[in-house]
């Protein structure tokens, strides 16, 4: 597939990297000299320097036959302008990124149909919405959708009281119509081209192992998947408080989905400017103008007593150090939004429970849009070691009406079916069930086999 991305910022630049590793064909438009020859520099692919607005550049090259435009520069304007061209020059697909969720608003204009945008990405509001659902599923790292929302993926960490890790997947008594799609491990011993303390992801098998401290990601049919803290004996307190740091478009978003579930809100912000723009925009939330590094102010405000504390401030400095202040005082359930993904394991290692980034929100949910036929949805894990995938299988599969005991054998030993959905049926995808054309299909998979899914679904 050949793809147009305007803007080769921390956004623009993750997505046609991540894209590029699956052999799709990615020209990145930027109108910054200095940040084009950074990229061209740190990978293959290929950056025209210009203007995103420039209607010949882009009439020049959809001569390449580009199946989709992205537009993601920092600018609203010029991302919905670009946009509005590419679809008048005849390019099929536009996916336009906005950080003002106002252009999502239908209820007077639809800006979808001014601008002829096919996707809008937000990727603060986006932040905010994962944040919520991890808040909604106590204990859970991650929680997604899939099937409609009748099959859920919980991602959660092991706790060190787990007694079961002698035990082999295929006797370890699950809830039932749950499977163990990931599991994220530290390196204890040094493995080959691993060193100690940094971590792995294992696509298990049913004599692989859980143990304490594994990430584990699960997939399951919907209510019986929220049952599987009780299994791992993690506690699903319900949240009743929270405290954020940094009045950003993020909090604004995640105080007004709060405050729709009745969770008290408080937001700490030095900026005066900003505390009287939230008070307007959250009326029933408390605002604070202070500093949120000030440690002693946060004593002061009981700030530990929260049932959670996020800090979203722009700065990902800030975000670490008031983190970590928050846990120092005694908030055992802390959030960090992190621009920067490099930031992530050393916050994890830390302590911080929960890292959401606007980027990897925005990037895989555009990435969701790309494919389409057979693949309807994708979500990427650990920096794109993973990702799993809702799948349409036709009728021309050739894996139909074979026992999925008789194909396993012949698939990767990274790639995985996990679930089934059979008209509106949620089967856990044992030796012997068989996949049907019309099925909905979810799929744990290395990103090296996305190229073959179409093929082989």
């Amino acid at each position: 597939m050949n793809i147009v991305i305007a803007g080769a910022g921390e956004l623009g630049s993750y997505i046609a990297n991540i894209l590029s590793k699956e052999e799709h064909n990615v020209i990145l438009i930027e109108n910054d000299l200095a940040r084009s020859e950074a990229v061209q520099e740190q990978s293959d692919i290929s950056v025209r320097h210009g203007s995103a607005t420039d209607w010949q550049l882009l009439e020049e090259l959809f001569e390449l036959d580009p199946s989709l435009f992205i537009a993601v520069t920092d600018k609203d304007e010029v991302n919905l302008v670009s946009s509005a061209i590419a679809k008048q020059l005849g390019y099929p697909r536009t996916i336009a990124r906005v950080k003002d969720a106002r252009f999502l608003n239908r209820t007077r204009l639809d800006f979808g149909r001014i601008f002829e945008v096919d996707y809008f990405i937000c990727g603060e509001l986006l932040v905010a919405q994962d944040i919520l659902k991890y808040l909604m599923t106590p204990g859970s790292v991650l929680v997604e959708n899939f099937a409609h929302g009748a099959v859920q993926l919980r991602t959660l960490v092991v706790p060190d009281k787990f007694k079961k890790q002698n035990i082999p997947l295929s006797e370890l008594r699950l809830p039932e119509n749950v499977i163990v799609g990931l599991i994220e491990r530290e390196v204890k011993e040094r493995q080959s081209g691993l060193s100690v303390g940094s971590k792995k992801v294992i696509f298990p098998h049913g004599s692989d192992f859980i143990l304490p401290g594994d990430e584990v990601t699960l997939i399951g049919e919907r209510g019986a998947i929220s049952e599987i803290h009780h299994f791992f004996g993690i506690s699903s307190k319900s949240i009743q408080s929270i405290a954020i740091a940094g009045a950003s478009e993020s909090a604004i978003y995640l105080g007004k989905l709060l405050q729709e579930q009745n969770i008290d809100v408080l937001i700490i912000d030095k900026s005066k400017e900003k505390c009287e723009k939230a008070a307007n925009l959250l009326p029933d939330a408390a605002i604070i103008h202070h500093d949120a590094t000030d440690i002693s102010f946060l004593k002061a405000e009981k700030i530990g007593s929260q049932d959670v504390f996020a800090s979203l401030t722009h700065s990902d400095e800030i975000n670490l150090m008031v983190s970590l202040l928050a846990k120092e005082i005694g908030c055992n359930n802390v959030i960090a939004l992190f621009a920067n993904t490099s930031y992530s394991a050393l916050a994890s290692e830390l302590g911080i429970n929960h890292i959401v980034s606007p980027k990897i929100s925005a990037s895989n949910h555009i990435l969701s849009k790309i494919l389409s036929g057979t693949v309807r949805s994708l979500v990427s894990l650990y920096e794109n070691q993973a990702e799993i995938m809702e799948v349409n299988v036709s009728i021309d599969s050739p894996i139909v009406g074979i026992p999925l005991s008789e194909l396993g054998p012949l698939l990767p030993s990274d790639f995985l079916i996990a679930m089934i959905q059979n008209r509106g049926r949620i089967m856990i995808a044992n030796g012997n069930r068989i996949i049907s054309a019309g099925d909905t299909v979810i799929v744990i998979t290395s990103p090296k086999h996305i190229g073959e899914i179409e093929k082989i679904f």
